[in-house]
């Protein structure tokens, strides 16, 4: 960088900043302005992710209706223009929300699941996930459950919920039973688990291992116990006539 003395003559200045080598770099200035830009980039998107985190939080805990902006807000500490700037209005928020505890419920998913077991294994592995995603990620999963069918979700949310019940529902194909309830997995054993977290009303404790286990059971001992579908004993009776 070059000095610039308050003494030097026109021709000096002309002089010297017709040297190549000696013409003012602009590139620090450029680097601060660039760092500053990420800097500020940086701060907003922690700022929306504590808007994120704050809105499945209270939305869990609350339901839509009886949480307001001010509180999540509050919650997530920025001011109630700064989560305007993020977001449009409180479904519009919601909606982020929704979406975010699905993607991460999807990724625990793909990662904790077991390809090759048997149904029964299959089930209980899923059981024991819902376990270990419910003592690190609560609000998520009752987000999930509570509106995995909700009409208060968007067009890209919905999208993002029936991907999801497609996930589940396939993960437990073959499953016993009447294959017309396939579509209903989803609903019946989150409705069934965040039941259960309920009952025992737990916030940031682990759900003990014995009823975690012996809910599991039962309900398996229910699925076990559906009849076959009629397409399969149509399938039999032409089997035995052949």
């Amino acid at each position: 960088m070059v000095t610039w003395m308050e003494n030097n003559t026109l021709s000096e200045t002309v002089s010297i900043s017709s040297e190549p080598e000696l013409t003012p770099d602009t590139d620090s200035a450029r680097d601060d302005k660039e760092a500053n830009h990420e800097k500020t980039q940086r701060k907003q998107d922690e700022s929306k992710a504590r808007i994120i985190r704050s809105a499945m939080k209270l939305f869990a805990e609350r339901g839509f209706f009886e949480t307001r902006i001010p509180e999540i807000a509050a919650h997530a500490k920025v001011g109630v223009g700064s989560l305007y700037r993020h977001f449009r209005n409180k479904d519009d928020i919601f909606n982020e929300a929704f979406r975010t505890a699905a993607h991460e419920f999807s990724k625990f998913f793909d990662e904790a699941s077991l390809k090759n077991s048997s149904p029964r294994e299959r089930f209980f592995d899923f059981w024991q996930g819902l376990g270990t995603f419910s003592h690190r990620k609560l609000d998520q999963l009752i987000l999930i459950e509570r509106n995995l069918s909700s009409y208060l979700l968007d067009e890209e949310s919905r999208k993002e919920a029936n991907l999801l019940r497609k996930k589940i529902s396939d993960y437990f194909t073959p499953f016993p039973g009447e294959t017309h309830l396939q579509s209903v997995y989803p609903s019946i054993i989150l409705g069934s688990f965040t039941g259960i977290l309920r009952s025992q009303a737990i916030s940031d404790k682990r759900l003990e291992t014995a009823i975690l286990k012996e809910s599991a059971e039962m309900l398996w001992d229910g699925f076990s116990k559906l009849p076959k579908s009629e397409p399969n004993k149509k399938k039999e009776k032409q089997n035995r006539k052949s």
